[in-house]
């Protein structure tokens, strides 16, 4: 219960800086560090909860039987897409 009480958590917050750097792009105003800082959060964040979710399912995680096999397998090149969340820390490092 504690890790759903998480994800949920983290995926709130996830939506809430979400819609804000949706509204600063409709005003043309999003930075790209800003960019990045959504992308590095809301791709490590996934990446986290599908992991939690998948211990949730012990070994049936792993059988392509299972919707969660599929998001756990989908989840990791979401790291690289984009651009891979190395470069996404570049790009934030270089504003601070």
């Amino acid at each position: 219960q504690f890790k759903l009480a998480e994800a949920k958590t983290s995926l709130a917050v996830g939506w809430a800086y979400l819609d804000q750097c949706l509204a600063k792009i409709n005003e043309g105003k999003l930075t790209p560090e800003e960019g990045a800082m959504a992308k590095l959060w809301t791709t490590e964040t996934g990446n986290q909860i599908i992991d939690d979710c998948l211990q949730f399912f012990g070994g049936y995680g792993y059988m392509s039987e299972y919707p969660i096999s599929r998001l756990y397998a989908d989840s990791r090149v979401r790291r690289i897409y984009g651009g891979s969340s190395e470069i996404m820390k570049l790009v934030i490092s270089r504003t601070v």
